[in-house]
């Protein structure tokens, strides 16, 4: 690729091999050979072979123990005779130019015990190609090549049946008991000629493509804005971006952007400050919504103009550029997320954004995700905050931190203990993609990380502080040595992170052993006992100028919510709610669908802060993000509950938990409709994301072959040629052209067969282009055995050494009508084109022009590494091919890339290759090898059906 690398290309070519063979049916040395215009005339072995413009049509079988005695060829009339002891035949056959007639008579040695069946005529499949099959004594019918008619019967015989076997159609005549002699007719009116290729209209063309492979985001708007609408003219990105920055405010949007650019689609991205008295160029600005560009921007769409709340943002797409007007620098970033979601490659591979605009903003400033740290957690939720949950639009993460390695406490470390650095390393990650960090260390309950264990097995420390030691579940709230230990703990958390809150837990106190029974807290009511602590770490926390937060499950009677409302009789723990600072922000989880969701307007007539929380029900993510937007909730938390230890098992043991991320993002940032209506997969939504790109962007061209393309594709199904249109599509991520003619028809480039006249012997196509491997999308026009060698290519390099590469039907090729999985790890399939008629299947096969895998399994192709150019051809299966020296492309890089010097499709009758439009790509050295695009082409192999 020219200014970004080195420069390598790869070469698609789509070959269409049009094999006409029929299973187990090799012609063997012949005793009678005989032709008269376009028919032929073979016996050989124990049947006879009738072929018609040089290809088999019909092989027949003489009655059983008989075998050939002699033949005559008299004008346009062939007898043949057959004798053993099965009886005596005579065999007349009468040919015109477009017809064939024959009769036979066959005398039993003695008359029929029983009915007798003579299994007589094979039909060669290709000839019915396009047509019902046969059921009745005459079949007429429309084919691919025209009308075929064909009538098998006899004198005397009872019926005619038609069965399909593995070589073709078998007429089976069947007579009664007593008969002594057989009569047998059989009469075959086929076109005067098969597919007639149509002649070239020009040469080749290259086309300089931008963009020949990359993946841009085809799913909904996610989370949905609050309003857009679309332009009417995009914004293309050329090679160079030039991006505008007003402020440094909005320069750490600026830079993400530049990165996404260069990394995912190759763009060379200048940064430039802008003020509004400079000069607006073509590009991306981003500036604040109280900038003169609002103006501008409200000039074409009046709903841009109103002020924005904070984290919002306009953005708008036209060919003067994108804009980007935010009301902070949080707004920018989520500005660059959408804009990233908007690019979008055309048919034409141009990088585009969609002419826009768009008016956005959260419902909710606080858009959460909950997480329990472990090992794992730098792979996977490092990845999480990079590919799902910052392009989603999440702005805060809770960290549950219970198990660090704790420098000052050693003894609570377990296997899965993550090391300080790594969570201060989860959070630098977090911050440069807009997420605050607020930590939670699980207090008062769930604090079986003070006891080094694990719920439901016995304390291994600290079992003096332990409310219930059987239990190893809460701490005593009237011991010093627990507010030692647990502000141990709390001063690394604070020292690691700096946060703004954190979160103290104190959920589900009530869950296991028994709470306010130690000689110390006897006779004291619990709700105090639960208000006391809290008010204890409150204090700790807002001498450091940390907030709090805490889960509110407790604080809840079982009238005021459906779940989660732990706080009812007897101990009444609801009563603490008078008693704590109105400053605490209650976490109010509710993970269950309900009715209604009273508990945030419960706690906000009482003066709390509150963030509503769910977890993996979709219709309670749904409904309570409706419910808390409309009571006056702060925001929405999305928790996730793996993690020690098992957060490596995550994706595969909880596939539900990450699914509910997409709809949780979707609902947090705009909750007037539901997320559920819009008709995505949320599970294909967060695929999507967790993959990430599969493959590389790649500039390069395309090689038009419209100007030779000589046959319509659908003519090998029977269909109308309307059927099938040529057009630009994508297959793989990777752009192709289909060659078609001025009415749109898809056609393919074919060379010269026995079913196809008037086609070339080869084809050249010159282009002169770097190449690292060449991928055809290809098929045989018909079925051949399994194994059996249909066709080839061969490639030679620049220094005379030749590479050749056989195609086997049923590993690297199959029929345009087999859709049956190939064997070749390098073959997979590629199109299936439908039509009236029947589809058509093709196959794309890789052929690397490097080292690597593919050396291994092919020795041919790892010579073609000590190279530095390469030439090619195809050939059909018997080898017979001529040498093209007309080059398609050529290369200069180091030797660990391969370069095609020159190659071509043809060779002898039996092969015939079609050739569509070829997309050829550039890419780095460094990055992975393309597949772009192949022809259809037919090659046919030394067997009956030739």
């Amino acid at each position: 690729m020219r200014g970004y690398g080195a420069e390598v290309s790869t070469i698609g070519l789509v070959l269409l091999l049009l094999a006409s063979t029929m299973k187990g049916q090799e012609v063997s040395e012949a005793v009678f050979d005989r032709q008269w215009g376009g028919w032929r005339i073979t016996v050989a072995g124990d049947r006879v072979v009738v072929s018609c413009h040089q290809a088999s049509l019909l092989v027949l079988t003489p009655f059983k123990d008989t075998s050939f005695r002699s033949g005559q060829w008299q004008g346009s009339t062939v007898t043949l005779r057959f004798q053993g002891n099965g009886g005596e035949s005579l065999w007349i056959f009468g040919i015109t130019p477009n017809a064939l007639n024959l009769v036979v008579q066959h005398t039993l040695p003695t008359p029929a015990s029983s009915t007798v069946s003579w299994r007589w005529v094979t039909v060669n499949p290709n000839l019915m190609r396009g047509a019902s099959a046969p059921s009745k004594e005459e079949w007429i019918a429309s084919t691919i090549f025209g009308s075929v008619a064909l009538s098998v019967g006899g004198a005397g015989a009872q019926k005619t049946q038609w069965r399909r076997t593995e070589i073709g159609w078998r007429a089976e005549l069947v007579y009664p008991q007593g008969v002594n002699v057989l009569y047998a007719q059989l009469e075959l009116r086929v076109p005067p000629h098969w597919l007639v290729a149509e002649p070239p209209r020009g040469d080749a063309v290259i086309h300089p493509i931008d963009l020949v492979q990359g993946e841009f985001w085809d799913l909904p708007l996610l989370p949905r804005p609050q309003w857009w609408r679309w332009g009417d003219a995009p914004f293309r990105l050329g090679r160079q971006v030039l991006v505008l920055v007003a402020n440094d405010t909005f320069r750490p949007a600026a830079e993400h952007l530049r990165a996404y650019l260069q990394s995912h689609w190759l763009r060379q991205v200048t940064l430039r400050a802008w003020s509004p008295d400079m000069p607006l160029e073509r590009g991306i600005v981003l500036a604040p919504h109280r900038s003169p560009l609002r103006e501008r921007a409200a000039a074409l769409e009046p709903m841009l103009k109103p002020d924005l709340p904070p984290e919002g943002y306009v953005l708008t797409a036209s060919p003067e550029g994108v804009w980007i007007l935010a009301a902070d620098k949080d707004g920018a970033f989520w500005a660059v997320q959408t804009l990233k979601q908007l690019l979008y490659l055309t048919d034409d591979g141009a990088l585009i954004v969609p002419g826009i605009f768009l008016r956005d903003f959260p419902d909710f400033p606080f858009r959460g995700v909950h997480i329990v740290l472990d090992d794992y957690s730098p792979e996977l939720h490092g990845r999480l905050i990079e590919q799902v949950w910052a392009p989603l639009k999440f702005n805060k993460l809770v960290m549950q931190v219970d198990h660090l390695k704790w420098e000052r406490h050693p003894e609570l470390w377990q296997p899965w203990s993550l090391p300080k650095e790594a969570a201060k390393e989860l959070q630098r990650r977090a911050e440069a993609n807009n997420m605050e960090v607020i930590p939670l260390l699980p207090t008062l309950s769930h604090c079986e990380y003070l006891f080094g264990t694990v719920a439901g097995r016995p304390a291994r420390t600290n079992v003096d502080i332990a409310e219930d030691p059987d239990a190893a579940y809460a701490y005593c709230p009237n011991l010093e040595r627990t507010y030692q230990l647990v502000f141990d703990l709390l001063d690394e958390v604070l020292t690691l992170f700096n946060p703004r809150f954190l979160h103290i837990g104190h959920d589900e106190v009530l869950n296991r052993g028994r709470f306010g029974s130690c000689i110390r807290c006897q006779g004291m009511p619990l709700h105090q006992l639960f208000a006391a602590d809290v008010q204890r770490l409150s204090e700790f926390l807002k001498k450091r100028g940390v907030g709090v937060m805490m889960w509110g499950d407790m604080l809840l009677r079982p009238d005021e919510a459906f779940d989660a409302a732990h706080g009812g009789e007897p101990h009444n723990f609801w009563r603490a709610r008078t008693l704590l600072p109105r400053d605490i922000v209650i976490v109010d989880w509710h993970y269950q669908p309900a009715p209604r969701y009273p508990s945030v307007k419960v706690f906000r007539k009482e003066g709390f802060t509150v963030i509503g929380t769910t977890w993996r029900n979709l219709d309670n993510i749904v409904g309570f993000s409706q419910a808390a937007k409309a009571a006056g909730a702060w925001g929405m938390l999305q928790t996730t509950w793996t993690g020690f230890g098992n957060n490596r098992n995550a994706l595969k043991d909880f596939p539900d938990q990450f699914a509910a991320y997409i709809v949780a993002a979707d609902q947090f940032w705009s909750t007037s409709a539901s997320a559920l209506s819009r008709g995505y997969s949320a599970w294909s939504v967060f695929e999507t994301l967790w993959r990430g790109p599969t493959v590389p962007p790649m500039s390069g061209f395309i090689v038009d072959l419209s100007p030779i393309a000589n046959l319509p594709l659908a003519k090998l199904v029977g269909a109308s040629p309307q059927h099938l249109r040529g057009h630009k599509r994508w297959w793989n991520r990777r752009l192709f052209w289909l060659a078609a003619d001025e009415e749109g028809t898809l056609k393919a480039v074919a060379l010269r067969s026995v079913w196809l006249a008037g086609a070339p012997e080869e084809v050249r196509l010159p282009i002169e282009e770097p190449a690292t491997e060449l991928t055809f999308i290809h098929a045989t026009g018909f079925a051949a055995p399994e194994e059996a060698i249909v066709g080839g290519y061969e490639l030679r390099l620049e220094d005379g050494e030749t590479v050749t590469v056989p195609l086997y039907y049923g590993r690297q090729v199959r029929a345009v009508t087999d859709e049956r999985p190939l064997r070749d790890p390098r073959a997979s399939p590629a199109w299936r084109l439908t039509t009236p008629k029947g589809s058509i299947h093709l196959t794309a096969f890789t052929l690397p022009l490097e080292g690597g895998a593919s050396c291994a399994a092919n020795p041919l192709l790892c010579r073609s590494r000590r190279s530095n150019a390469l030439a090619g051809r195809c050939h059909g299966s018997d080898g017979k091919t001529r040498r093209e020296r007309s080059p398609i492309s050529h290369l200069h890089t180091s030797v660990t890339s391969t370069c095609v010097n020159r190659m071509r499709w043809g060779g002898t009758s039996r092969f015939v290759p079609t050739i569509s439009k070829l997309p050829i790509s550039r890419m780095s050295s460094d990055e992975l090898p393309t597949i772009t695009s192949i022809v259809p082409g037919s090659t046919m192999s030394r067997i009956a059906w030739s």
